[in-house]
């Protein structure tokens, strides 16, 4: 014959389970070295030209900010190089029309068949998803320590030249 279950006893050891887990997780996170800021001030960082960067991004250190209108400029202009930070899969899908994909995440392997494209004194406009995403920020360091010369990046990205209506391509 079955007893009947307590749920009263499953509910307390269900409480028990998540309360030590949850202690497990945040004792990890801090002493993770990637650990993820419980408290902090998660509003947008804007620079002192007002444009709204990554948390990552260090003014005056990094290469500069620009905004859709310089970008836009630029795209006119038919002198700078786009280059798009954001996953293969996603530039297919849709990017700033002629623009370059070299995916922060998979450079190493994109690398050798971009670089050579990319002469290291053209002017290069890196750009990714938005203003979190911080691939372009990454490859546009990247490019600057291997000797490219005029490098900026877009923080609005993909997201902010789609939203106001820019030329945009799709597929390979």
């Amino acid at each position: 014959m079955r007893t009947p279950l307590n749920h009263s006893n499953i509910f307390i050891k269900t409480v028990i389970i998540i309360l030590i887990g949850s202690a497990i997780g945040l004792t990890y996170n801090a002493i993770s070295p990637r650990g993820i800021a419980l408290i902090g001030n998660w509003s947008p960082r804007i620079t002192s030209d007002s444009l709204v960067v990554p948390y990552g991004y260090e003014e005056g250190v990094d290469p500069p900010a620009i905004s859709l209108d310089y970008a836009m400029m630029k795209f006119q202009s038919r002198k700078t190089i786009f280059l798009d930070a954001r996953y293969p899969e996603d530039f297919q899908a849709g990017r700033i029309k002629g623009a370059i994909n070299l995916p922060y995440e998979e450079s190493e392997e994109y690398a050798p068949q971009v670089l050579p494209r990319l002469p290291k004194e053209e002017e290069i406009i890196a750009y990714c998803d938005g203003t979190e995403c911080e691939s372009s920020l990454l490859l546009a360091r990247e490019l600057r320590e291997q000797g490219y010369v005029d490098i900026k990046v877009f923080f609005g990205g993909w997201q902010e030249w789609l939203k106001a209506g820019l030329p945009v391509e799709t597929g390979e």
